[in-house]
């Protein structure tokens, strides 16, 4: 089957990554598949590698459990520019739904910062040309709550009594092929699978959760001020019953649009009704409700009292404590003059939320993104946002330090040697951290051969990487 740009398509994808920190850590391994509705194969599958920069040390960790080393990524990868352009280019397809398997609070949160670190948009792939973005592990949770019957659910965790809702677990279950798990093709395969499995045993479930992607439909559900109690579906809300709470949507956090300031109505609301504006947010019961990420909300119809009973929730407190709510009005502008704050890291790396690029620097970006990779230094562009030379020297290095001046190179090598070191925000993993966690592990018992093979081609690229940068 071919691909057409009035076909509305979901493209399918997985990162297997370096670490677990997207600000920081690196894309090891990309894989996508591109589907009809029916989920039917468009195309053949894409599978991509990125090279590894001087400037950072992988988690040996991560490598262990997926096995991709430094040398298989340099050895089969592209530049992490060329990446993320050809990455942008599938996911920006006219009328893509872009999907995974948690891949909005993970993936997708790679991706924008790869985008941003070398000067493509971030968020345009997601709204452009009629693109929107989904993520079905939600949608597992809430087949599981609300609508079980047709699917093999794995045995609970052991430690909490809690459901799993682990993709090898999903599809071992349901005898869904996933052998090689954590390769992200075989993740991809396996996303659609259970996809699959949902839109044949639960197609209105499926088709209800497909139109949440868009926002517009997030909020004729939840509605602000003081909206309707609604059935939320999310992972910090998992017990042993399932992982739906009533909530009531109180307002629209003022510097933010896309997130609902709400309430769990299975909490004490006493403490929220002598909030303040300095603690609202660490009230036990609220949080923040992102509308553009494919939250799994339902109407308070769906509850009936035998799934209350099923889920362990108490509807009629639940409704009462609503009712006390709507009748503080206090509480309304007590969260509207509620300002979010967070610390940042002094590093551009980490400054992707800070604020966005004036349209100015953005058509300078057009500039860079065209010049060759010699000439992008001198360019001699006249930028209004201070994160961009920093940045533009960073995006040099990463890709091409090859074509850097001998002045240009001694600063590069400080650089990746002073970052190893001295990694930033509270990035563990630094060069002491990095080369004693190998020696430990090659020094185990319990440590598989294959992850000894993994270690030990770690430890010969980390002698490697020191020959260059501290040379």
């Amino acid at each position: 089957m071919s691909y057409h740009a009035k076909q509305t398509t979901i493209f399918w994808y997985d990162l297997e990554t370096f670490g677990l920190d997207s600000r920081y850590d690196r894309i090891a391994q990309f894989a996508g598949q591109r589907t009809d509705l029916d989920l039917n194969p468009i195309g053949e599958p894409i599978v991509l590698y990125a090279k590894l920069s001087d400037d950072y040390l992988p988690d040996p960790l991560s490598c262990t459990i997926t096995g991709i080393t430094p040398q298989e990524v340099n050895r089969k990868g592209v530049c992490e520019s060329d990446l993320i352009e050809r990455i942008n280019t599938e996911f920006s397809k006219p009328n893509t739904v872009v999907a995974g398997f948690n891949n909005i609070r993970f993936d997708d949160e790679f991706i924008r910062n790869a985008l941003y670190r070398n000067f493509l948009d971030p968020y345009k792939r997601e709204w452009d040309n009629n693109c929107s973005r989904w993520d079905i592990i939600d949608l597992v949770r809430a087949a599981y709550d609300l609508r079980p019957e047709g699917i093999t659910w794995p045995p609970r965790k052991e430690e909490t009594g809690n459901p799993t809702f682990r993709l090898t677990a999903l599809t071992e279950a349901n005898g869904i092929e996933q052998v090689g798990a954590h390769d992200a093709l075989v993740d991809v395969k396996a996303t659609i699978g259970i996809a699959r499995l949902i839109k044949d045993k639960q197609p209105k479930l499926y088709d209800y959760y497909f139109a949440l992607r868009a926002k517009t439909q997030v909020k004729k559900i939840v509605s602000t001020p003081f909206g309707e109690p609604v059935l939320y579906t999310a992972a910090f809300f998992s017990k042993n019953e399932g992982c739906s709470r009533l909530i009531t949507p109180i307002t629209h956090m003022r510097n933010n649009p896309n997130a609902i300031i709400c309430f769990d109505l299975s909490r004490d609301i006493a403490p929220l009704l002598h909030a303040t504006e300095e603690n609202l947010l660490k009230v036990d019961g609220v949080f923040t409700l992102a509308i553009n990420k494919c939250p799994f909300v339902s109407p308070l119809s769906v509850l009936t009292d035998q799934l209350a009973i099923k889920l362990g929730l108490d509807k009629q407190l639940a409704l009462f404590r609503h009712q006390q709510i709507i009748n503080e009005p206090k509480l309304l502008l007590l969260a509207r003059n509620y300002e979010d704050k967070f610390e940042g890291v002094d590093d551009v790396d980490f400054q992707l939320y800070d604020r966005f690029f004036g349209d100015a620097d953005q058509k300078r970006f057009a500039l860079i993104r065209t010049a060759q990779p010699k000439e992008k230094l001198s360019l001699n562009l006249d930028f209004e946002d201070t994160r961009i030379p920093t940045m533009l020297f960073r995006h040099v290095g990463r890709n091409w330090s090859e074509v850097f001046t001998e002045e240009q190179r001694r600063k590069w090598r400080s650089y990746c040697a002073n970052r190893t070191l001295n990694p930033p925000g509270q990035v563990k993993m630094n060069w002491n951290f990095f080369t004693r966690k190998i020696e430990e592990k090659l020094a185990s018992t319990d440590v598989s051969a294959e992850e000894k093979r993994v270690l030990a081609d770690l430890k010969a690229y980390a002698q490697e990487l020191e020959k260059r940068i501290f040379s």
